[in-house]
């Protein structure tokens, strides 16, 4: 897989809510929140969330 298709938004306009813009807006407090209880994790950066909405590139996993 090529590194463009791999960090590729798939929602760029809802990108302003996503987990990775929102630790660069530093709003830790809200990452926080969407970090509980995960089920998605995101194949760009890693970063998991409960909802596949929260992340650019989801990927649900199983929760042990």
């Amino acid at each position: 897989m090529s590194e463009s298709v791999k960090d590729e938004c798939k929602d760029p306009a809802e990108h302003h809510q996503h987990i990775c813009q929102l630790r660069k807006d530093g709003r830790d407090e809200e990452v926080s929140t969407l970090m509980r209880d995960p089920g998605h994790i995101c194949l760009n950066c890693n970063a998991v969330s409960k909802q596949p909405k929260n992340v650019c590139n989801p990927s649900p996993f199983a929760r042990a």
